[in-house]
């Protein structure tokens, strides 16, 4: 233990200058290594924190642009050869594995609800935003598809449901899991906004935290809120035999795109139908989980940047620090052959190396974490991580020395009168 401490003592005081150049490379060193894994967690917890379950939908924001909406609806209003194509590329886009939809949020005031409905929402939170109201979402046909939401009890709104809303004697509602047990499947209820009543039945109960997201936040909770058909309207007299088209049309520049194919490309997609039907330019914007697997994939490639430069890095500080240690080491053959004519094994001299590489290799790191522990209040990657690539790096750099401290001996010593 004497031997290990004195020559330890003696290798830092006699190479200071050169040992401090070996502290900056392996700094350098485990700076790199760390921006990289730290990098890489933080992609990983961002992905894991977004993409779980099985509510990784991929939505796209449709847009015609701003320039555009005056025009389309005009194209509405007047049934244009443009409205029609655009209603056939409605019809196209729900046809497979899509579905083009879009949602409205309203608030339905208390004052408007008859009093055996009202006893029942007496224990349900109601909105946050306005505790006097409840959330009505008006959901367009196959809004449940793409907004990925499941039913507890009961069905989804049909076909028939929202193309016969005027004719039918109550509109259908599908109820967040906070109204189940308040309410029962068939209960019907009556609500006035002022301009007319109008009266539902409950067809559905939704399971329990059912969300939208949209950029990665939550846009809507469903569990407190009312779903009904997107072409209603109150009072439901005042429908336009044709309102559903036109919603569906205005679709096309204000509704969303669900695709659950990762490999389709949605904005070709939408570009080739277009150019088929001769419709007006559509931007996909992505606002999901797209939007964060493009991130991702940024990310990647980022990643993949960092690490091809902390591969280069690393061999140029191999090199750098190979040859610091293999001059240092020749330096130190005179006193190396000294030791062992001492009676000093080689493995203790090699040993005594490598525990004055493994002290550097603690300071190297010992930055890294404060600065870690000052900007996180905590070191947010593994430290043994850090470690063991520096270990690997200290392992070529260190291996020609230890090669050449086996070489030293006293023959070496007199032929080359070192004493």
């Amino acid at each position: 233990m004497i031997f290990f401490v004195k020559n330890f003592l003696r290798s830092v005081f006699r190479h200071l200058k050169v040992n401090l150049i070996i502290l900056f490379d392996l700094i350098f060193c485990a700076s790199v290594v760390f921006v990289l894994l730290q990098n890489f967690y933080f992609l990983k917890e961002k992905h894991d924190e977004f993409f779980y379950d099985d509510r990784v939908a991929q939505n796209y924001y449709l847009s015609t642009g701003i320039d555009r909406v005056q025009t389309i609806e005009n194209d509405v209003w007047n049934k244009t050869n443009m409205y029609e194509q655009g209603l056939k590329i409605y019809r196209e886009i729900n046809s497979g594995e899509l579905a083009l939809y879009t949602y409205q949020v309203q608030y339905l005031n208390l004052q408007g609800f008859d009093s055996s409905t009202l006893r029942k929402l007496q224990n349900i939170s109601g909105s946050e935003e306005d505790s006097q109201s409840y959330q009505m979402i008006y959901i367009s046909d196959y809004g449940a598809k793409g907004m990925n939401l499941k039913l507890n009890e009961g069905r989804w709104f049909t076909e028939e449901d929202y193309n016969n809303l005027k004719d039918v004697e109550y509109f259908p509602v599908i109820m967040g899991s906070e109204y189940k047990g308040k309410f029962n499947l068939g209960d019907i209820f009556y609500y006035n906004d002022g301009e007319g009543e109008d009266k539902a039945v409950v067809v559905g109960f939704l399971d329990s935290n059912q969300i939208v997201e949209a950029y990665g936040m939550v846009q809507e909770d469903f569990d407190n809120s009312i779903l009904a058909p997107l072409s209603l309207d109150f009072p439901r007299t005042n429908i336009d035999e044709d309102m559903l088209n036109r919603m569906r049309v205005r679709m096309l520049g204000e509704g969303i795109l669900y695709s659950p194919d990762d490999s389709l490309d949605v904005q070709k997609y939408i570009n080739q139908l277009t150019s088929k039907y001769g419709y007006y330019t559509i931007e996909a914007s992505p606002v999901d989980g797209t939007a964060f697997s493009e991130t991702k994939s940024l990310s990647e490639r980022n990643i993949l940047l960092i690490g091809i430069l902390a591969l280069l890095t690393t061999i140029i500080c191999t090199i750098s620090l190979g040859g610091i240690l293999y001059n240092r080491t020749l330096d130190d053959r005179r006193t190396f052959c000294i030791f062992m004519s001492a009676g000093i094994p080689v493995w203790k001299i090699n040993l005594s190396l490598i525990i004055e590489m493994v002290f550097w290799i603690i300071l190297s790191i010992a930055p890294i974490v404060l600065i870690s522990m000052h900007e996180f209040d905590a070191v947010l990657i593994p430290v043994w991580q850090i470690v063991l690539f520096e270990l690997v790096v200290i392992g070529i750099s260190i291996a020609p020395s230890l090669y050449l401290n086996s070489k030293c001996n006293i023959d070496l010593l007199i032929r080359n009168q070192m004493i």
